[in-house]
């Protein structure tokens, strides 16, 4: 049986899972992911476009999987799937009960009027990239997480003069991302002007962004943002193709903002591999791989039929130059050995 959860799960939620996958995104990697938390919120809010929580339930064993909204946004992050408790003779097994608790979200997700829901899969879980897979999700582009680990190598002082993203910029920082990014991912992630605003605060997370700009008004050359929380800091960036070769100074300048010790992350897209040996001068180590999966949803409309949720022109996007199509299959980035002695 397949459920909204109820208060009698929160206790099976605070303990240790029999199996769990994480599916980090930049915020989660900010703030430790509590699943008995994030379901009391759902429980007293009900699930909906801002937050969901799914049970799956066979005698004494149970499944759960959340997925957390964007803001403003028509989309869902699928963050955590996890099976509960002891395994009962008649149970179907995690990846079926998986299967099921993900086709109801994605179910679900329509009729909330969510577009489009998001999974980054973590390198190593075949598995569950096929039962992603199944249910028609679509892989987009990799990522690679780094941590903030090694020796500075570079041991340059030089920052790059940054300020901070006001609202003026968000129209810059969208061209920027067209002239950066491949088009099959800007058709995935299907992004505007408006979707480079800053969320507010909301007083329930601990989470915060903050993002810098580089450049003129109307022609940015980098763009730098980072999620903070209780778990560490998360930088994410966007630099124009001639002036790739600043990508050490805008690094700096963003750990120059940090004031306190809490770990340090940055997070590269496949098509950003360039960026990844400036990066593991100033002391980056990788320490894990993402597919960055995609399913387009459908909505309920007011004629009988039902129509995709993504239509062409409901939300305008800047053409973007050709960029090679990310590959299936993310490739193994291994530093250089004797560059540094």
């Amino acid at each position: 049986m397949i459920r909204s959860v109820a208060p009698s799960d929160l206790w099976s939620l605070r303990r240790k899972p029999r199996n769990q996958v994480l599916l980090y995104t930049d915020g989660l990697l900010a703030q430790t992911h509590r699943p008995a938390w994030f379901a009391l919120r759902c429980l007293l809010r009900g699930n909906g476009r801002d937050m969901s929580t799914l049970v799956y339930q066979d005698q004494g064993s149970a499944a759960v999987v959340q997925a957390q909204g964007r803001s403003g946004r028509p989309e869902q992050d699928i963050v955590y799937i996890a099976s509960l408790g002891g395994q009962a003779p008649q149970y179907l097994g995690d990846r079926e009960a998986w299967f099921q608790l993900l086709a109801r979200l994605v179910e679900n997700a329509g009729y909330h009027h969510v577009q489009r829901l998001y999974a980054a899969v973590p390198e190593g879980h075949s598995e569950v990239r096929e039962i992603f897979r199944q249910l028609g999700f679509q892989t987009y582009s990799h990522n690679t997480i780094l941590h903030l680990s090694g020796p500075d190598w570079d041991q340059g002082t030089t920052l790059a003069p940054m300020r901070i993203q006001g609202r003026r910029d968000h129209w810059a920082v969208h061209k920027l991302y067209g002239a950066t990014t491949p088009h099959p991912v800007q058709q995935a992630e299907v992004r505007n002007a408006r979707s480079w605003a800053l969320p507010l605060a909301r007083h329930w997370t601990a989470l915060r962004r903050v993002a810098w700009v580089l450049g003129p008004d109307d022609d940015l050359v980098s763009y730098l943002h980072c999620s903070s929380g209780p778990a560490g800091h998360v930088f994410t960036l966007l630099i124009r193709p001639d002036a790739r070769e600043s990508v050490v100074d805008v690094l700096r300048f963003g750990l120059a903002q940090l004031s306190d010790t809490r770990p340090a992350y940055l997070m590269l897209r496949e098509y950003q591999s360039e960026f990844l040996a400036p990066a593991q001068d100033l002391g980056f180590q990788p320490i894990g791989e993402q597919a960055l999966l995609v399913k387009n949803t459908v909505v309920p409309a007011r004629r009988s039929l039902l129509v995709p949720a993504l239509e062409p022109g409901l939300e305008p996007r800047v053409p973007a130059p050709r960029i090679s199509t990310p590959r299936e299959d993310p490739q193994s980035y291994v530093r250089p050995t004797g560059s540094h002695h």
